[in-house]
């Protein structure tokens, strides 16, 4: 019953090491699981938290924006190339009596609007996002932006 002793403790020995490995494998996961569900509900708690303070910003900006002319000024003045770049083909148009060449004159004056400076754009972006209340909306595609690069 040496042997037979000898080589059943062996097996129980290589069994344990087994079990424990296998446990160990278990807990690891466990706790990558648990790493990964922390790490997606802080990432919503944010994204919630950022969805609050930006509509209750975008309340307060909507309830004073009676009181001023100001989004109004900006808004026009940045939107005076857009009008110009829509109106300006009607008026060729109209002028030179050549109706059948007005897609070649709005393509024309929509390809002159992406001459001007890249800033321009920008806040073109800023404005309308302004005016329009989609704060929330707009710090997704940065995010988005963000997460690409």
């Amino acid at each position: 019953m040496g042997i037979l002793g000898l080589i059943g403790n062996l097996l129980g020995i290589g069994k344990n090491a087994l079990e424990n490995r296998s446990k160990l494998k278990r807990l690891k996961a466990e706790q990558e699981f648990k790493i990964i569900e922390a790490q997606t509900n802080a990432q919503v708690d944010r994204i919630m938290s950022n969805t609050d303070s930006d509509n209750q910003i975008d309340l307060i900006t909507a309830q004073n924006k009676k009181y001023t002319l100001k989004d109004e000024v900006v808004t026009y003045l940045f939107l005076v190339p857009v009008f110009v770049a829509t109106i300006v083909p009607f008026v060729t148009a109209y002028e030179t009596g050549s109706w059948i060449n007005l897609n070649t004159y709005v393509k024309d004056s929509y390809l002159a609007l992406d001459e001007l400076p890249e800033w321009y754009k920008y806040v073109l972006g800023a404005v309308v996002i302004d005016v329009l209340g989609f704060r929330s909306f707009a710090r997704k595609l940065v995010d988005k932006y963000i997460n690409k690069k």
